[in-house]
């Protein structure tokens, strides 16, 4: 699950805490989950792999990773390995807020404070200038929308720059046509622990003062 480090950082001490073991450059934690089955997690470099195996053989249990498999005893291990694995992210993660610290900069530096117009995606939020006109939109849309290999929802942000600065900017990674906007004039980017936060920072800057002069 090479994903979950694109909105997580990890808390080693926690980790520790918890009961994970370190091994050369990575950590274990193993837990029984009844007569049969165990789980473990393993968390190297970038990796958090889970493993259900069989107490007896220590082979993979198959039927976990059966996106089909829908026996009852199969869904019930399911359950039980996403509820360990909630409370790992819970308690040793720290969860990326680039939203957060991006909208308290925006406060502080124009006074703008965010307007949520879209009563079906409130989490959605506009920037305005003291003029009235949008320079920042804040989106969580599917991974989809950006043809990314991932499962879930992300954060966007959809920004105005200069042409010839968005086609030097895009590299379909982190940075992307725009989302819902002009192309020409607006850029999205993603906003995972891949983003430069100053960077945005300054290119928010430059949106804003381009607006404004518009």
């Amino acid at each position: 699950m090479k994903d979950i480090f694109d909105n997580y950082k990890l808390n080693v001490k926690a980790l520790l805490d918890y009961g994970f073991i370190k091994k050369e450059n990575s950590y274990v934690y193993e837990k029984v989950l009844d007569a049969d089955l165990s789980v473990k997690f393993t968390i190297k470099d970038r990796l958090f792999d889970v493993l259900v195996y069989e107490n007896d053989s220590i082979e993979k249990f198959l039927p976990y990773y059966i996106k089909q498999s829908n026996g009852s005893y199969t869904a019930s291990i399911k359950e039980k390995v996403e509820e360990i694995k909630l409370d790992i992210l819970d308690k040793c993660f720290y969860k990326n807020n680039l939203k957060k610290e991006l909208l308290d900069y925006v406060k502080e530096k124009y006074g703008t404070t965010p307007e949520y117009p879209w009563e079906k995606s409130k989490e959605d939020c506009t920037l305005k200038t003291k003029s009235n006109k949008w320079y920042a939109l804040f989106i969580n849309v599917s991974s989809n929308v950006l043809k990314l290999k991932k499962e879930g929802n992300v954060d966007i942000l959809n920004i105005k720059n200069k042409p010839e600065i968005i086609e030097k900017l895009i590299d379909n990674k982190t940075y992307f046509p725009a989302y819902h906007m002009n192309k020409k004039h607006w850029i999205t980017i993603l906003l995972d622990n891949n983003t430069n936060i100053e960077l945005i920072k300054m290119l928010i800057d430059d949106s804003y003062e381009l607006t404004m002069k518009a």
